[in-house]
């Protein structure tokens, strides 16, 4: 049998394009990326789930050089951030389970079937959980008789299929994930995929997502919406019809005049607001440690400096944790290759830095970096991903398309399919 020289394994199609294993394979990800449920109170059962199923249906038939040597590249540091620290070994064997399990599925996903089951798991959750949302922002008093609270990682929540309750605060829809700053994550991450990796733009999903996203009245959300919508009005405004720009437009309005009216984000920038102070103290602390231990870090998931010296159990800002706990120099060579990994798909470099910052806010006022759902971005096969875009543009041909995906996923791409 024929053997391509671009890869360890013959030329047979091997991608996994079952709808069903996919969209399980989607969800899987994005629950054990920070749901209570799954990803908090039952984390260490499904991380296993995550990687059984990884293992069962997409274990690599095939490597690829490329992102086997981003694999191994990670692997080392990870080990030998390990061995010269010797703590927390169950913190670490749960960290590389994920990455993976994560690697195995993205070596064999069907990366636009993917991106269209994401898309359909977060409307799904964002229409089914809204109900939830707004029984209780209607009445608490209900909620609370109702649901009892269940104690998750020192935390309390109040527990549905569909959506989670804060202890008191239910005002802010925070979907399924532990807070309303969660939430909007991955609400963004679908007016993303909706935006730029759809040859036809659906309104309707963004419309539906939009509005979910104000729900939520997270600073961090807005911001983030607006950069990509910013970035969607640079990519296609000149060549794509009017009424897509007045679209957006039509979108951001509204979001743009709740921001006035109810003082979301000025309140947050203000001292005395625990957000604004939580953060802060988090940027701080985590910067002062990071300063100390330049080169080589504390140590992953080393929380007990940080209990000791400033009286917080972690720290929300992930960019920043990394960078304490690894070093600034691998911190700083991260974010480079991750945003080299957005310009490719996204084609310009004005809009993909846009969408690289709305990524420096979600890590910097989150803990999502070595979330499942971000750990795709490590092996995301970003160069067969602007190759299909191009060919939806009319850049390249559809042959030339096929040629260079052959020794990536050896499968054919029609130039007229979107992702």
């Amino acid at each position: 049998m024929m053997t391509n020289p671009y890869t360890l394994s013959d030329e047979s199609d091997i991608t996994v394009k079952n709808k069903f294993l996919t969209f399980i394979a989607v969800t899987l990800i994005v629950i054990t990326s920070g749901s209570v449920l799954f990803g908090k109170l039952l984390y260490s059962d499904f991380i296993m789930v995550l990687f059984a199923v990884a293992v069962v249906f997409y274990f690599p038939k095939r490597i690829e050089p490329r992102q086997f040597l981003i694999l191994m590249l990670v692997m080392i540091v990870i080990l030998a951030n390990m061995l010269m620290y010797r703590t927390n070994i169950g913190g670490y064997a749960g960290l590389i389970l994920k990455i993976m399990a994560v690697f195995m599925v993205l070596n064999r996903l069907d990366l636009r079937q993917a991106a269209k089951s994401y898309q359909w798991l977060i409307l799904a959750l964002a229409i089914l959980g809204m109900p939830f949302y707004l029984l209780g922002a209607l009445d608490a008093a209900l909620v609370r008789e109702l649901i009892p609270p269940t104690s998750v990682w020192g935390g309390a929540y109040r527990i549905t299929p569909f959506h989670v309750y804060g202890l008191w605060n239910m005002s802010r829809n925070q979907g399924i994930f532990w807070e309303p700053g969660a939430y909007q994550v991955f609400l963004n991450l679908g007016i993303f995929l909706t935006l730029f990796m759809n040859k036809k733009l659906m309104k309707w999903r963004l419309i539906i997502l939009t509005a979910t996203l104000l729900t939520t009245m997270s600073t961090s959300g807005y911001m983030i919406c607006a950069l990509l919508y910013l970035a969607y009005v640079i990519r296609n405004g000149k060549r794509e019809q009017i009424s897509r720009m007045l679209l957006s437009l039509f979108l951001f309005v509204p979001l743009a005049v709740f921001i006035a009216q109810s003082g979301v984000i000025t309140d947050k920038f203000q001292d005395g607001n625990a957000s604004f102070d939580r953060r802060s103290l988090d940027t701080s602390s985590n910067l002062e440690l990071m300063i100390e231990k330049p080169l080589l870090g504390w140590g992953f998931q080393n929380n007990e400096i940080l209990m000791e010296r400033y009286s917080i159990p972690d720290s929300s800002n992930s960019l920043l944790t990394f960078g304490y706990q690894f070093g600034l120099p691998l911190l700083l060579i991260l974010m480079i290759y991750y945003y080299f990994q957005l310009l490719r798909p996204i084609g310009g470099v004005v809009q993909a830095l846009l969408v690289f910052i709305g990524l420096l806010i979600v890590f910097s006022t989150e803990n999502m970096l070595f979330q499942p759902i971000f750990i795709v971005l490590m092996f995301l096969d970003t160069s067969r991903l602007q190759a299909v875009e191009q060919a939806n543009r009319g850049e390249i041909r559809a042959n030339e398309v096929s040629r260079i995906r052959s020794p990536l996923r050896q499968q054919r791409v029609a130039a007229e399919e979107g992702l």
